[in-house]
């Protein structure tokens, strides 16, 4: 069957890129978007509503704007790549969430429902002491800052590929600079904006338009496919039969491969869980609503929209599949990498699955649409932006400034500071970004960056493990314990560099985790350490005097 190009002209076709119309509709989504900042802002009289939304908002737009944060441009693009790797068997990463589901409805969000924090890390102070407050929220600003310098400088990569801007006058006289910078900005400066005005409120209600506009981008290119080549899902079924996939095994014992269901499954497993109950970003999701159930509702439709969201990008990867390598296509840019897909190097084939989807968007995408999706990519990296500013706002002023000032500030001092420390991480994040972005062109900075941000979470979710449900746990032996976790962190996600050993990216969370929890439990018997009757009032199930308490009481 013939695809049909979305133009019949070859030099069209050639450089795709960014039409008035696209422009058009780039600008009317970042307006609304600063426009519903601007909204949202009058209704932020405390930092009680600027970090937790007064803790009244829909428990179906919080979870919907949790699957926004975490989901980032990285994935969107990266999920359909993934098909062309292993086929529909990448989907067994979700096998993990069901487990997932049971831990955070019957242990992570009652807990810590019950508790009325603002950051996470107050918890451990109540429990242990308040160093171990400071190493927790010091590693989850690591985790914040390495995260969104990452997602941001990738997705403004892709979106500088796909755009094709030209803006050589833009900070540089070199053309790819130039659009490098100015997309990075954009990005930055945009999203700090509107969470600068608005808060969390103004964090979850953008990150609901910007799901939706993920879903109608992804939509969108399996129908033009489907209209363009005159096929359905059918087709991109049987025809992906026929394509060689790279062979994944449900186990092994080898620790260097990254491709076995089970390492991805464990992997996928323990960062959801350690995200949900130990990331700020995720906690102060749940902070945000009114109860308990009303947390486990969000949990819910955060759970589903991933599910739902992984399954539709699984449909893109099958139809630019079809698209790409169906017999008659003929285009430009994409005839190597057609020729890339059909050969027998996976690293070349690797290379050329991860160009697909942006290529397609830039060269093939009608006018508008395209404009339309470039948008869901800022979604997605706007997204990431607001949520780890906001949150790293909510550490500094909660676990930093409040907890260690003398005198009560007042309610509009307060969130006056919490909105310049907001703006302030923002434009952190824009300058780390750039520089990082100049560093990868000698190095290759953005693999070490992506390998090493998810040392510092394994150690985090082990430490809150510990401290709900381990009375033997002190900061005697927690602080060590979380600084081996971390160490085995990094040895992990740099094995290769430091040791010459290959160790796989899925592992280093899980290795982190029970590092952490070994070493403390090891600690605990040598030194015969047990917490006090105060701190066990502050574990899952607390004993105070032979009595059973609320963590609250």
């Amino acid at each position: 069957m013939t695809v049909i190009a979305s133009s019949g002209d070859p030099a069209a076709i050639s450089a795709g890129g960014l039409t008035t119309l696209d422009t058009f509709v780039v600008a009317v989504y970042l307006a609304a978007m600063l426009a519903m900042g601007f909204r949202i802002a009058r209704k932020n009289a405390s930092t009680e509503d600027f970090f937790v939304g007064g803790r009244d908002l829909p428990a179906w737009a919080v979870g919907i704007s949790l699957i926004a944060s975490l989901l980032s441009t990285i994935t969107y693009l990266g999920m359909p790549s993934e098909m062309f790797r292993t086929g529909i068997g990448f989907l067994t990463r979700q096998l993990g969430i069901p487990l997932v589901l049971l831990i955070v409805w019957f242990l992570w969000i009652p807990f810590f429902m019950r508790l009325r924090l603002t950051s996470a890390y107050e918890y451990l102070e109540r429990r242990f002491n308040y160093p171990t407050r400071v190493i927790a929220a010091a590693f989850c600003i690591c985790l914040l800052l390495g995260w969104m310098a990452v997602v941001v400088l990738t997705a403004s990569g892709a979106m500088v590929e796909i755009a094709n801007l030209r803006l050589g006058w833009f900070f540089s006289s070199d053309q790819a600079d130039a659009d490098m910078h100015a997309v990075i900005l954009g990005i930055g400066l945009f999203s700090v904006l509107y969470t600068t005005l608005g808060g969390l409120r103004a964090v979850v209600w953008t990150d609901v338009v910007q799901f939706f506009v993920l879903l109608i981008g992804a939509f969108f290119t399996m129908g033009v496919i489907a209209w363009q080549t005159q096929s359905g899902l059918g087709d991109w079924l049987t025809f992906s039969k026929g394509y060689t996939f790279e062979k994944v095994e449900w186990f092994s014992w080898d620790v260097t491969n990254r491709s076995t269901v089970f390492s991805i499954s464990i992997g996928m497993f323990f960062w959801h869980a350690c995200t949900h109950g130990a990331n700020q970003v995720a906690l102060q999701r749940y902070f945000s609503v009114k109860d308990v159930a009303a947390a486990r509702r969000s949990f819910l439709v955060n759970a589903l929209s991933s599910i739902g969201l992984g399954v539709l990008l699984a449909g893109v990867g099958l139809a630019l599949m079809y698209f790409v390598l169906n017999d008659g296509f003929v285009s430009g840019d994409m005839l190597q990498t057609q020729e890339q897909l059909q050969s027998d190097d996976l690293a070349v084939r690797t290379v050329a699955q991860k160009r697909v989807f942006p290529q397609f968007i830039r060269l093939y995408l009608p006018s508008g649409m395209r404009g339309l999706v470039i948008a869901a990519l800022f979604a997605a990296a706007m997204s990431t932006i607001d949520s780890g500013a906001n949150s790293i706002s909510t550490i500094v002023t909660v676990d930093f400034l409040r907890r260690n000032r003398k005198e009560a500030s007042s309610l509009q001092g307060e969130l006056k500071v919490a909105r310049l420390l907001t703006a302030s991480m923002g434009l952190v994040i824009v300058g780390v970004t750039i520089w990082l972005y100049h560093l990868s062109k000698e190095t290759n900075i953005i693999d070490l960056c992506q390998r090493g941000f998810n040392c510092f979470l394994g150690p985090l979710g082990g430490l809150f493990v510990l401290a709900m449900f381990s009375r033997r746990a002190t900061p005697v032996t927690v602080i060590p314990a979380v600084l081996v976790g971390e160490a085995v962190g990094i040895g992990g996600s740099y094995s290769m560099d430091l040791f010459g050993v290959q160790f796989s990216t899925h592992l280093v969370v899980p290795a982190s985790w029970l590092a952490t929890v070994m070493v403390s439990l090891f600690l605990s018997l040598i030194f015969q350490t047990r917490a006090t009757l105060d701190s066990q009032r502050w574990m899952w199930k607390p004993v105070v005097s032979g009595e059973t308490t609320s963590p609250e009481n």
